[in-house]
């Protein structure tokens, strides 16, 4: 029998725990004639899910994972995805790697549940098997991914150091990254990929948006510390991005270097929300020169 293992997983941002953990699935499972690929996806959002799948295959092969073992896909946890391309399906198992720390019930002071195992196998409403199990330790007990099942098997949560400070998951360099310094986010790029490479310093500036506005709105929702107030930030900066693209234009074309082209195409509503003190980009400091004029 062959085993298809994946680590599936949002990687927001991939890490050295990530890696660690791929390390070990290596290790372990290709003696026995596994292979093992990590699955994302591109879903994306500004907060908690800010990069595209470009943009962590950047961060995986500067890690020193194989670009041939990195699969995209719509839902890491579907076993359909998998078995559809699959050639030896009948003859091959399916098994899921997964964190500790996402199997795991977690509650707040009060004993209200925060957090959910991302599987419970309980049977489905007609008394079946849950297609998804543990993995049991006689493998010869495994069911091919031919007949819809497949196996998860559970991996420790690995810690790393980043900046010298103890780090167990992405949201923890996130927010490090934005409110960090300069050097700080050269640091985390160095620590983690080990180099200072400019690629990925470009990508994390761009899609963790590293400005003042959004820092402030991080700061006040940890402050809150609520989902709810998460999922409104999501909305916000969401809002904002797409403003600012139906207004973008590109910086090498020449018509967005006059300003009176600019007011042709800009709103009246939208020219009067922009802030002359600190305009944003090359098109709202064109136009405020325009208004100096």
């Amino acid at each position: 029998m062959n085993y298809l293992v994946i680590y599936p997983g949002r990687f927001h941002i991939f890490h050295l725990g990530h890696k660690a953990v791929y390390d070990y699935l290596v290790k372990e499972w290709e003696p026995k004639g596994g292979s093992v690929y990590i699955a994302t996806s591109d879903v994306q959002a500004p907060v908690t899910s800010p990069f595209d799948y470009s943009d962590k295959v950047a961060m995986l092969t500067k890690m020193g994972v194989p670009a041939s073992h990195i699969i995209k896909v719509k839902n890491p946890y579907s076993i359909d995805e998998y078995a559809t391309n699959l050639p030896d399906a009948s003859n091959t198992v399916l098994i899921f790697a997964i964190g500790a720390k996402d199997q795991k019930l977690v509650k707040d002071a009060n004993g209200k549940v925060i957090q959910r195992p991302r599987f419970n196998f309980n049977p489905t409403r007609e008394g079946k098997p849950s297609q998804i199990q543990p993995l049991p330790e006689n493998l010869n007990k495994c069911q091919p991914i031919a007949d819809k099942v497949a196996y998860v098997k559970v991996v420790d949560t690995q810690e790393f150091k980043v900046r010298g400070k103890t780090i167990t998951s992405a949201s923890e360099i996130r927010k490090d990254y934005i409110e960090g310094n300069d050097a700080d986010r050269d640091q985390i790029i160095m620590d983690l990929y080990g180099s200072p490479d400019s690629n990925l310093r470009n990508i994390f500036d761009k899609k963790l948006g590293v400005t003042d506005n959004v820092v402030k709105m991080m700061q006040e929702c940890r402050r809150i510390g609520t989902a709810r107030s998460l999922a409104l930030m999501e909305r916000i900066i969401r809002a904002e991005r797409e403003v600012l693209q139906e207004f973008a234009f590109d910086e090498t074309d020449e018509t967005d270097q006059d300003p009176d082209y600019i007011d042709e195409k800009w709103s009246k509503k939208y020219k009067s929300s922009i802030n002359c003190a600190n305009p944003r980009g090359f098109s709202q400091r064109a136009h405020c020169a325009g208004r100096k004029k």
